[in-house]
């Protein structure tokens, strides 16, 4: 079966992918990660503290605070496919590596032809597929830079991000585990 993430951005440059079983169907999990907040894992909000610190006195900074999920998808990312329960991607453009990301506004249907030169595009996935009285959630992240100078940029800020965008990812599942147990009354997988 195809990844929802392959249907989107089948070849990128960058990758990250994390998996969890969670003790909730797919239905479950679905319908709780909009409700996970961030602002509750002891990591997240320092870390994204720490990527605020270049913007500090701007007036065009980005508002980067934990919070619910569905905060954290509104802020420069688009809904690119939606195919509930078993997942969706979110897509974004722009030069990540700057301090405000300088993201560039655009209509989901110009996502993969998107060619700007200078620019990345970013797709992050979230699917679900049913396993053994639950499901296994997984989340991936693809970068693809439109140009050798954008893929030179992006390494760089690759290398130093990656670590903490593993581990916002790895406590997004978490805490997503956490989420789908209240809700069943279960404990976490």
């Amino acid at each position: 079966m195809t990844s929802l993430i392959d249907r989107v951005m089948p070849a990128w440059d960058f990758r990250e992918h994390h998996r969890r079983p969670l003790g909730a169907a797919p239905e479950v999990a679905f319908a709780a990660l909009p409700r996970v907040d961030l602002a509750r894992s002891p990591f997240v909000a320092p870390l994204f503290a720490i990527r605020s610190l270049p913007m500090r006195g701007r007036r065009d900074r980005p508002a980067l605070v934990a919070g619910t999920l569905a905060n954290f998808f509104g802020s420069g990312f688009v809904r690119l496919l939606d195919d509930p329960p078993r997942g969706f991607v979110l897509g974004s453009i722009g030069e990540f590596w700057r301090p405000t990301g300088s993201l560039h506004p655009f209509e989901p249907a110009a996502f993969a032809t998107h060619r700007e030169p200078g620019c990345a595009r970013l797709a992050l996935a979230f699917e679900f597929v049913a396993h053994e009285g639950g499901c296994i959630a997984t989340t991936e992240t693809r970068i693809c830079c439109n140009d050798g100078a954008a893929f030179r940029r992006m390494l760089a800020y690759w290398i130093l991000i990656r670590p903490a965008s593993g581990l916002i990812r790895r406590e997004m599942l978490r805490l997503l585990d956490r989420e789908c147990a209240a809700v069943s009354g279960a404990r976490p997988a």
